[in-house]
């Protein structure tokens, strides 16, 4: 065993190990500041939407267990893992978290909240802890790149299985790991590697279990490395690895650990700005231009829409035209569609029960909205996630139009007077204004070196005092 001298994963941990926080790019670190100030406001409506999160946040509390950790918004502590496994469900229960298209993943989720809770236990400061959420998203999304679409149409969930590395990746990182000790991390949250897409089919609230386990399975790894354990240095490339099984050898070295210091992966994350599946926002941004363009006051202008798009998106939100409950609704293209020619918008609120209930929406979702597989679409994924749509109204106006990716994506970034108006609009509902303002004023507008987790954990006591 000691004769191992050169993996993919030693390549890796070799890098990412020897980084200091002034060899990171300062607009990376910025980069970091955004992906965490979206993930703290979607953990906030999180909180109060989650159904499955709900159910979490009880089961950890019911264990009790060493004060380490701040679970954001119950503002209680627990041990870091649990809460890391609390924090990550909630931010991925309203479907308004980030994510990566070449990756197919939500890298937020699965690092972020591991960075929180390892951080917090260990002391760390704040510029520290962006630097590790640069360290997870950029392996997170490496491996993530490397193997998919492979990955994925053998039925796995990206954030839950390429998470649990990336989380693991950034706990080594506040730990101070060597590359060794890095690779041993690693290594245990690759072993740790769980998620499976059926869910979509079938009850999806339960998703967000996965995305809790990986933040969770990153601060286990990282425990475990320090008292001493080791995982196999072959994790990816070995002949039971991880690369044969989760994509049977499929896989792109480059990817992987090619432009390391160079490609940082979190300048690839997307920003959501409709809370569904990534898989509709191409389709929901071109619904929201059509009934601009043709000045659509009524869906009973609408004589019908056409929608053209990759399989994959297809197979996951184009089969419920109907939800019945909320998180049905978060996966159905019909459904949000229909909410955006109507409304000229999507939100959380939109997909309320009398919303699942307005039988004018589920008669045109169920009718009026047809979509079609488009093989020149299926090439292009996941470099593209992009919908032709054609709308045709009754008296025979039309709109016709292709886009290649969402709003959102770095080809079509949100600057961050954007972002602060998605916050704002997500937020509104259930916190006032000010709670958004000091949070922004705390990660955004201080130097990382002013600010810490304990300034962010004072804004979230003052206004979840009775969480």
């Amino acid at each position: 065993m000691e004769s191992v001298k050169d993996t993919l994963l030693l390549r890796l941990s070799g890098f990412y190990s020897s980084l200091d926080l002034d060899s990171i790019p300062q607009e990376v670190i910025e980069r970091a500041k955004e992906r965490l100030i979206d993930f703290l406001g979607v953990l906030a409506v999180g909180f109060k939407r989650g159904e499955v999160a709900s159910y979490v946040n009880k089961y950890v509390l019911s264990l009790g267990g060493k004060e380490e950790s701040t679970i954001l918004c119950l503002n209680r502590k627990v041990p870091a893992i649990h809460a890391a496994l609390a924090m990550g469900a909630m931010a991925h229960s309203v479907e308004l978290d980030d994510g990566h298209r070449w990756g197919t993943s939500h890298p937020g989720v699965a690092i972020i909240p591991s960075v929180l809770a390892f951080g917090e236990r260990e002391g760390s400061d704040f510029k520290r802890m962006l630097g590790a959420i640069v360290v997870g998203y950029d392996l997170m999304l490496r491996v993530a790149r490397a193997i998919n679409p492979s990955h994925l149409r053998r039925g796995f969930h990206s954030t839950g299985t390429c998470g649990a590395l990336g989380s693991a990746a950034a706990c080594a990182f506040l730990k101070g790991f060597d590359a060794l000790r890095t690779a041993y991390s690693v290594s245990i949250g690759g072993l740790q590697s769980a998620g499976i897409q059926e869910m979509l089919h079938d009850n999806p609230s339960i998703k967000v279990l996965q995305a809790g386990h990986a933040a969770m399975a990153g601060v286990l790894a990282a425990d475990l490395v320090a008292l001493g354990a080791r995982g196999p240095r072959t994790l990816f490339e070995g002949k039971h690895g991880w690369l044969k099984a989760m994509c049977n050898g499929e896989y792109d070295e480059r990817a992987l650990i090619g432009d390391l210091g160079k490609r940082w992966e979190i300048n690839f994350a997307y920003t959501k700005l409709y809370p569904t599946c990534r898989h509709c926002h191409a389709s929901i941004d071109l619904a929201i231009e059509a009934k601009d363009t043709l000045g659509i006051q009524s869906l009973k202008e609408v004589k019908e829409v056409l929608i053209r798009t990759y399989s994959v998106g297809i197979a996951e939100v184009g089969n419920i035209a109907c939800p019945s409950s909320f998180e049905e609704a978060l996966f159905s293209l019909p459904f949000s569609v229909s909410v955006a020619l109507m409304k000229g918008n999507v939100t959380l609120e939109d997909y309320s029960e009398e919303s699942l209930r307005d039988e004018e929406l589920k008669v045109f979702a169920r009718d009026r909205v047809k979509i079609e597989s488009d093989p020149d679409m299926d090439k292009l994924y996941p470099e593209e996630r992009g919908a032709y749509m054609r709308v045709l109204t009754s008296d025979g106006r039309v709109f016709e139009r292709k886009v290649s990716i969402p709003l959102g994506e770095p080809e079509r970034p949100v600057d961050r007077d954007r972002l602060y108006k998605k916050l704002s609009s997500i937020l509104e509902p259930y916190y006032p204004e000010s709670f958004l303002k000091e949070l922004w004023r705390v990660i955004m507008e201080r130097r990382p070196e002013e600010s810490s987790f304990e300034d962010i954990k004072e804004v979230y006591r003052r206004y979840c005092e009775n969480g």
